[in-house]
């Protein structure tokens, strides 16, 4: 075998590797992509569903508040609303997130729960407004006020995250990806999801 024949074969390897190399870096790209609008189609119907039930429920929560409202409806339908509620939080955790978008979901998962909370704070003050007992009307109000403000705050949330969360594109998840390899490295700093119902018992 001459010199020719032997640089040709070695000039056809490095082809060979290079365009494997760049097959599968294209083939992750198509899987990150697809992962990505996937999660974001998620993502977006979750926030559409969760107005759905969360905005004509503020309202009637306002009337009552303002005691031009019938807290017996609303008790009435208290039930399907927590369960709706439940099921858009328990699919919210239950989904696959892709990789370079743990804080986004994990904030939006957070915000999906307390809508849930905020649910049943506002159960608890209907219960106590319609059980109708002596000095419960103050416990109840102040429930309702809570459970009122947790969930618009979430309802704000979950829409602001929503947005943040469709802006993302492929190659941010891939500088995400690398900057979360490196930081391994150095020291790794606890992290705490802070509950801010706090500040509605201010």
């Amino acid at each position: 075998m001459n010199n020719g024949t032997v640089l040709w074969l070695v000039v056809f390897a490095v082809l060979a590797v290079l365009f494997l190399l760049t097959l599968r870096r294209l083939s992750v790209l198509v899987r990150r992509t697809h992962d990505l609008e996937r999660y974001q189609r998620l993502v977006r119907q979750l926030d559409k569903r969760l107005g759905q039930v969360a905005d004509p429920f503020l309202t009637q929560l306002d009337e009552i508040r303002r005691r031009s409202g019938d807290p017996r409806t609303l008790g009435g339908s208290i039930g399907a609303v927590q369960d709706t509620l439940r099921a858009i939080s328990a699919d919210g955790r239950a989904a696959r997130v892709p990789k370079g978008l743990a804080r986004e979901a994990a904030a939006f998962a957070v915000e999906l729960d307390r809508a849930v909370r905020a649910g049943d704070l506002v159960e608890h003050g209907l219960d106590a407004l319609l059980a109708d007992r002596g000095g419960r009307d103050l416990e109840a109000q102040t429930s309702l006020k809570r459970g009122a403000l947790n969930l618009r705050h979430a309802r704000e949330a979950v829409t602001r995250l929503s947005s943040e969360i469709a802006a993302v594109r492929p190659a941010d998840l891939r500088d995400r990806t690398d900057a979360a390899v490196r930081g391994t490295q150095g020291a790794t700093v606890a992290t705490y999801l802070v509950d801010d119902d706090a500040d509605a018992r201010r």
